[in-house]
């Protein structure tokens, strides 16, 4: 009995019948028949099915491409223009620009080139997190040391938030992937002092418990709105900066949804809360896990 829905025979239907059993007669060829047109119109449903799939996931693919693709234009122009005018004012005016100025106008196209650079880290590695392609070189490291490493490198851009270390020494190593952890670690930090006001205080400590350590980032900002809370990790997702410069894919709505996706990876976990106990601020909490002591 053929499979057919509308004009489109999608199969047919074969029945085997025992030498035993009585001839087919027409109440059992309507049943049959009844059961073959069932069988097509729910071939045919799944199918349709599938094809909406394939249309909403090739339309959300070129949205998300679109909104990358402009998100990207607008931050890096701002940075390449900073940069562009730099060497223009060097190459154009380098004999008549004192020292002073030369060494300000360099420390302004390094800078902006740091930043690019860490927008580039970040667009890889959610391009990687898409395809499942997120190779972890896991080695011993001490969390303690690279939160330092962060933090001198936001102080030495001139950021006008406190930023208060309070990790303990002797914060125990952790197995993970020394880079990535860096990465996501200084995603959630660019986001606290992008989103804070000057001179509020950005507090970063950790934690050991009995399946991790875990890293807090804190702030005394303004917090998240409430609706916000659950799309925080979201792509593309972008609360009110206080800072008009770059911050490493923070201002394409990227830096949290990456830092997600680099813990998950891990098998860590991160979390915020907002505000915190009771008090205006938000606070970011990653936890790595510890794995099995270096000999």
């Amino acid at each position: 009995v053929p499979l057919r829905a509308g004009e489109k025979t999608l199969g047919v239907i074969g029945v085997a019948r025992d030498k035993s059993a009585p001839p087919f007669d027409s109440e059992l060829r309507a049943l049959l028949d009844t059961l073959s047109e069932q069988t097509a119109a729910a071939l045919e449903r799944a199918a349709l099915a599938s094809e909406m799939i394939r249309a909403r996931t090739a339309t959300e693919t070129e949205r998300v491409r679109n909104t990358l693709l402009a998100s990207i234009s607008h931050d890096f122009r701002t940075p390449l223009s900073s940069i562009l005018g730099a060497a223009t004012s060097l190459l154009s005016y380098g004999d008549k620009i004192d020292a002073a100025a030369k060494t300000d106008l360099l420390t302004q196209i390094k800078q902006e080139c740091e930043g690019l650079d860490e927008m580039v880290r970040n667009l890889l590695a959610i391009t990687r997190i898409d395809a499942g392609a997120l190779q972890l070189h896991y080695d011993w490291i001490d969390l303690r040391e690279i939160v330092e490493r962060i933090v001198s490198a936001a102080r030495r851009r001139g950021v006008s938030q406190r930023i208060d270390v309070k990790a303990p020494s002797d914060l125990p190593l952790v197995r993970a992937d020394a880079a990535l952890a860096e990465q996501a670690i200084g995603n959630i930090v660019a986001n606290a002092l992008v989103h804070t006001p000057q001179d509020t205080q950005v507090t970063i400590d950790a934690l050991v418990g009995p399946s991790g350590v875990a890293v807090r980032v804190t702030d005394s900002g303004p917090g998240i709105p409430a609706d916000m809370i659950a799309h925080v990790f979201d792509r593309f997702v972008k609360g009110r900066s206080t800072l008009e410069s770059s911050d490493g894919g923070e201002g394409v709505g990227l830096g949290l949804a990456i830092a997600k996706g680099i813990m998950d990876a891990h098998g860590g976990s991160i979390a915020v809360e907002s505000p915190v106990d009771g008090q205006p601020g938000a606070r970011f909490v990653m936890l790595f896990p510890r794995g099995d002591a270096p000999a």
